[in-house]
């Protein structure tokens, strides 16, 4: 179960990792972050405070998992602040706002219900990166290491870059309108 765990740990600090640092590369991309968090519902006044916030808890997510002693933690943080932010999410939805996915920096995506399915997948992985931490066992040998990161890994990538995905398979409306050739 500690490669589960592990798995978990791996998926979980890779894509708050790339959340910090796409908020954190330059000032207009944190600038862009502080305009979207006005736009989920947070006053002016307290917008740079809240992002400066939902940044530095994403980072203690990635230094909490990072060693085994503290990773209990950093499940549970990344747990909470998942929860968090799908809630402010299903907020926003539901008074009709589609503010930019700004979750992973400059991205201009509107949020929708991917991002709600994206977030409760991630909260599912951090809990159940926690129950395979209480279930214990021995450290993972290397197959263990290697089946982590491998599965880690992948996973991590799909969800940074989910709505590039998306953007790439979902039919354009130009497209849907004028179908392979035809004008």
């Amino acid at each position: 179960m500690r490669a589960v765990e592990l798995a978990a740990r791996l998926l979980l600090a890779l894509v708050f990792l790339t959340a910090v640092v796409g908020k954190l590369r330059t000032r207009a991309g944190f600038a862009g972050f502080v305009g979207t968090v006005v736009q989920f519902g947070v006053p002016a006044r307290w917008a740079g405070a809240v992002a400066r916030l939902a940044v530095a808890a994403e980072a203690a997510v990635v230094v909490l998992l990072a060693p085994p002693g503290t990773a209990p933690a950093g499940l549970l943080l990344a747990a909470g602040l998942l929860g968090v932010l799908t809630a402010a999410i299903v907020r926003a939805l539901r008074r009709g706002a589609r503010p930019a996915c700004r979750c992973f920096g400059a991205g201009d995506a509107p949020i929708g219900a991917r991002h709600v399915t994206r977030n409760l997948a991630l909260t599912a992985a951090a809990l159940l990166g926690l129950l395979a931490g209480a279930v214990g066992g021995p450290a993972p040998g290397p197959a263990g290491l290697l089946l982590a990161a491998g599965l880690a890994v992948p996973l991590a990538a799909l969800v940074v870059r989910l709505d590039d995905l998306v953007a790439l398979f979902a039919p354009s409306p130009s497209r849907a309108a004028h179908p392979a050739g035809r004008s």
